[in-house]
C-alpha cells in the first residue's frame, strides 16, 4: 500500500487498513527501506523487459557475428623446430586446412554463454507472466476505486477480502 505511487495512502490510512499503529507503519518504513523501494518503482516492467531484451539481442549478435576458431594442432600453429642441412635450428610450418580440424570457438553459445541465454530468458518469462504484488495492489485498488462511487457499501465491504487477498500473496 506503501508503494501504490497514485494514491499515497498515509501512515495512518495503511496502518487503519493493516491493524496496526501508524508509527509501528513508519517503522517498518525506515526498517525496510519502502522509500527508496517505492523509487525504484520508478522503473517499470516494460522497461525492464526492453532491457533484457536488448542484453539478449547483444550476445546473439556477438555468438552470430564472432570469427569461427578451428582447434589446429599448436604445432601446425606454430610451426616445429628442425635443424637444417647446415646444422642451425629453424621453424617450419607445415601446410593444414583449419577447416579440416573441429571448431573450437564458433558461432553457437560456450557453456557460459547459454547459461547467460538461459537466464535472461527466464528473466523475461518471469516478467512477462508472473505479477508482482505491486500489480496485484494496483489492479485491485483500480477495481475499488471504480466501485467506491457507485456502491460504497461493497466499497466498504470488499476492503477486508482485498487486503486478506494481498496478504496471502506475501507469504
Amino acid at each position: 500500500m506503501y508503494l501504490d505511487t497514485r494514491n499515497k495512502l498515509t501512515d495512518k490510512e495503511i496502518a487503519e487498513r493493516v491493524g496496526v499503529r501508524p508509527n509501528t507503519v513508519g517503522n517498518w518504513i525506515k526498517k525496510y527501506g519502502w522509500e527508496k523501494l517505492r523509487k525504484s518503482l520508478l522503473t517499470t516492467r516494460q522497461e525492464q523487459l526492453i532491457g533484457f531484451y536488448d542484453q539478449l539481442e547483444a550476445l546473439n549478435n556477438h555468438i552470430k557475428t564472432r570469427p569461427i576458431q578451428y582447434d589446429v594442432p599448436d604445432h601446425l600453429i606454430n610451426g616445429r623446430k628442425v635443424k637444417n642441412d647446415d646444422g642451425e635450428s629453424e621453424l617450419v610450418f607445415d601446410e593444414y586446412n583449419e577447416e579440416d580440424y573441429p571448431i573450437l570457438v564458433g558461432n553457437f553459445p560456450t557453456s557460459k554463454e547459454a547459461n547467460t541465454q538461459m537466464t535472461i530468458t527466464n528473466n523475461i518469462k518471469k516478467l512477462e507472466t508472473e505479477l508482482s504484488i505491486r500489480e496485484i495492489y494496483e489492479v485491485g485498488t483500480g477495481l475499488l476505486d471504480y466501485i467506491k462511487p457507485q456502491d460504497f457499501e461493497l466499497y466498504k465491504t470488499l476492503i477486508p477480502f482485498f487486503d486478506g487477498f494481498l496478504n496471502t500473496k506475501l507469504v
